[in-house]
């Protein structure tokens, strides 16, 4: 059965105007239909907690296409941390960010500082295959990323960063982009399930791709979204925590794969 793997979508903010078109993700069996916000935003968190301070934007904002790439190589030398901790009502989720894709770990950090994650939610949750992040139907939300700028990141695709079990990568638009440049603000964690060899093999055939022996042994042992690799940047990796990702797996979700409860989430850079 043929299906979209990752396409923009679009949240209609009723309390706005405007539209904000997102990058989403698609899963296997799932109809990749926009998804529509909703108005309930009840057990929203309260933001930025007692104590935390924003972090300096080193001179740049807002950021933009033209100078992402350089200012994050800069950012990604001033700044070698690796891991950040997820925290959700279901408990925390603490990932390692990869040294060989420098953009997105700077991102990643960056956004973290200056607390534009604190707030959004896994809103988009595909049973089996992702839990997504770094949205809401909030309008302080569009209004942050407006301040930190209208851009997005560079592909970092490497063959080595698979989209096995655990896997922490960022979302793009499938529309006019085939550069594959991601979007800075959404990410999302692998579930996906083990395939047998001949799984694999068919899996070939329907997407046109040719899997190495390392991505069969991997996807066959582990789990993961095959399909996906070579389409997305993977930037780092669950190391603790696949117990609450497993959970948040398994919330409720309407039509449109947003869960019915909210999932908010605070991010912190561990030093």
């Amino acid at each position: 059965m043929s299906f979209k793997i990752f396409i923009s979508t679009r949240l209609l903010l009723s309390i706005l105007v405007a539209q904000l078109f997102i990058s989403s993700c698609g899963s296997p069996g799932i109809d990749p239909n926009e998804n529509a916000a909703r108005e309930d935003r009840g057990n929203e968190p309260s933001g930025q907690s007692a104590g935390d301070t924003q972090e300096e934007d080193d001179g740049i904002a807002p950021i933009t296409d033209s100078n992402s790439e350089d200012f994050f190589l800069q950012y990604a030398r001033k700044h070698p941390e690796n891991s950040a901790v997820i925290k959700t009502d279901f408990g925390d989720i603490t990932i390692e960010l990869y040294a060989n894709t420098p953009v997105h770990r700077a991102n990643f950090l960056y956004l973290t500082r200056q607390d534009y994650f604190d707030g959004t939610w896994f809103y988009r949750v595909s049973k089996g295959h992702v839990i997504q992040a770094g949205n809401n139907d909030d309008p302080e939300t569009l209004q942050k990323r407006k301040r930190l700028g209208d851009y997005t990141l560079p592909n970092e695709i490497s063959a080595g960063n698979l989209h096995r079990r655990g896997a922490v990568a960022a979302a793009r638009s499938y529309y006019q982009n085939p550069e594959k440049r991601s979007d800075p603000f959404e990410f999302y964690i692998c579930l996906g399930q083990s395939y047998t060899y001949n799984q694999l093999k068919a899996m070939e055939e329907e997407y046109g791709i040719k899997l190495s022996e390392a991505q069969i042994k991997v996807y066959a042992s582990e789990g993961g979204a095959p399909h996906l690799d070579e389409e997305h940047t993977v930037f780092g990796r669950v190391v603790s925590g696949m117990d609450v990702v497993e959970k948040i797996a398994e919330e409720k979700v309407d039509e449109g794969e947003w869960p019915l409860n909210n999932i908010p989430i605070t991010v912190r850079v561990i030093d």
